[in-house]
């Protein structure tokens, strides 16, 4: 993504973005997020939205490069294939006054094979205490609910063809844009990728 532009209207593509001129958004980060939940809505009847923060220990060295979240990511693409659930996953990179940067990861589920995050973030915490060198139960990788849109407390369900179709959606959109934050994005190395994407087939 070469070019970054600076969003500030609270729509996209007809979409809503939690943006305004204090809290821009990059532009084309969140397209490419509305890209992938447009494309799964199409796909599948029902879609379930998650949030997963992902951390390290306090005592592990500054990380330059994204190597261990792409590792995660990769490994973890592959073992929701061999679920058979069908997934877009988005990442950002953040990074305020810590010494560590930390990653949000927005997985677009099939919501026939995913109904909570929980299932996932425990797919993910798995995999990437392994990535990082910690006890399974350490618990780096955490679920966060949307504000007063969840069901089921962990995530957000889009139906197809429901009354609440559309307005699922803008609220997925507008919870997803987070992702695409300009702000703590600031001590990004250069060089170092600040979103990552799977790849739409």
């Amino acid at each position: 993504m070469p070019k970054r532009h600076r969003h500030t209207k609270s729509q996209l593509n007809n979409l809503s973005v939690n943006a305004d001129p204090q809290h821009p958004v990059y532009r084309e980060a969140m397209t490419a997020i509305q890209k992938r939940l447009q494309y799964m809505t199409d796909k599948h009847c029902q879609v379930f939205v998650g949030h997963l923060e992902f951390r390290f220990p306090p005592e592990m060295e500054p990380q330059d490069n994204n190597q261990h979240i792409s590792n995660a990511i990769r490994k973890c693409r592959m073992k929701l294939k061999r679920e058979k659930i069908d997934t877009q996953l988005v990442w950002a990179r953040e990074q305020r006054t810590s010494e560590q940067p930390h990653y949000h990861c927005y997985p677009i589920c099939d919501g026939n094979e995913v109904q909570s995050a929980v299932r996932i973030a425990r797919f993910f915490n798995d995999v990437w205490a392994r990535e990082i060198g910690c006890p399974s139960d350490s618990n780096y990788v955490r679920y966060c609910p949307p504000q007063g849109q969840a069901e089921g407390g962990t995530g957000i369900r889009i139906r197809r063809n429901a009354p609440d179709t559309e307005s699922r959606l803008n609220d997925a959109s507008h919870w997803m844009s987070y992702a695409a934050k300009v702000s703590e994005k600031e001590k990004t190395p250069g060089g170092c990728r600040m979103f990552g994407f799977t790849e739409i087939p």
